[in-house]
């Protein structure tokens, strides 16, 4: 399929102008293209990402002439599908006759060609029935339904890293970081999964670790929102305070709405000693949650600090009705 036909076939489905269509995807392939320019990578969520690989400078020897040549570095496009991609690409019909040829396939192997797509739909069913489960908070059974799944493709990272998850919820630490070890070493680049396992490192005491996985995700996505929060509230946990900043000021920047960030970056501002960027988070964190008792608590902390006795007794006050949350 070339770019027209893509156009067209969108238009076509949802309906709007090819004109719209092909604007934005001209902006998204410049995109992708200045991406790629600059060495960056480029993650479309769930379904892959586009990355340069640079093939360093070697030697090697002409078989003609046996001459050393000097390779220099040489920069290669590459694209890491993840598994809805795969699932989605498994899903399609067989070519037609139309495209093919007038040469029919015989029954044998059109029962060859149609075996993956059934598989494939089977087991999106399958991932749908188990996240709903997941979602109910029927764990026990969405953990035998992820299993079921395995059953069939062993290599799924996604049915995989799922089943730690589940394992995490139910607070067994070393089945779930076995799963996630297993889903990641099938598909290093799962970002779900990498996600997930540094929370779990991070509930380990294993910051280190949970470090590492964090920054891999933001490797592929520097704007990856619940990286640069988890990464911003392990920089706080092991008191690297003007880190934690950066990462959750970037946070900040993907949803301003976000009370949990304003939070996170308030206690951060405390440590720092810079009170008035601390202010300005937690009274943007009560706009958005009128009853957190934690914003009146710190807002108390700080006026006592600057010895606005009034002010800190009124904060003092409204967190103790509120209670903590």
């Amino acid at each position: 399929m070339n770019r027209d036909s893509l156009v067209k076939e969108v238009a076509s489905d949802l309906q709007v102008s090819r004109h719209k269509v092909r604007v934005v995807l001209n902006g998204f392939l410049s995109e992708v293209t200045e991406a790629m320019h600059q060495d960056e990578r480029v993650n479309l969520h769930r379904f892959g990402a586009f990355s340069v690989k640079v093939r360093k400078a070697r030697t090697a020897r002409d078989l003609n002439t046996n001459v050393e040549l000097r390779l220099s570095d040489r920069q290669i496009p590459h694209f890491l599908p993840f598994d809805t991609l795969k699932d989605i690409v498994a899903q399609q019909s067989p070519v037609s006759e139309e495209q093919t040829g007038p040469v029919a396939a015989g029954p044998a192997k059109q029962q060859v060609e149609e075996t993956p797509r059934e598989r494939s739909d089977d087991i999106s069913a399958m991932m749908t029935r188990a996240e709903v489960l997941a979602n109910k908070g029927k764990i026990e059974q969405a953990i035998q339904q992820y299993r079921r799944i395995l059953e069939r493709k062993p290599g799924h990272a996604t049915a995989t890293g799922s089943l730690g998850r589940m394992f995490f919820r139910l607070g067994a630490q070393e089945t779930a970081l076995q799963h996630y070890n297993r889903a990641l070493g099938n598909d290093p680049g799962h970002l779900d999964t990498l996600l997930d396992r540094a929370e779990l490192f991070v509930e380990m005491g294993q910051y280190e670790d949970a470090r590492t996985d964090l920054l891999r995700v933001l490797e592929y996505d520097p704007y990856a929102y619940r990286a640069c929060y988890l990464l911003g509230v392990l920089y706080i946990t092991i008191g690297t305070y003007d880190d934690a900043i950066r990462v959750l000021s970037r946070a900040l920047d993907v949803d301003r709405t976000k009370a949990e960030v304003h939070l996170q970056l308030g206690k951060a501002y405390c440590h720092v000693e810079k009170h008035t960027e601390a202010i300005e988070h937690f009274e943007a964190l009560l706009r958005h949650d009128p009853r957190n008792g934690q914003a009146y608590r710190y807002l108390g902390t700080i006026y006592d600090k600057s010895k606005q006795a009034d002010k800190a007794l009124e904060m003092y006050r409204k967190s103790n009705e509120i209670g903590l949350v």
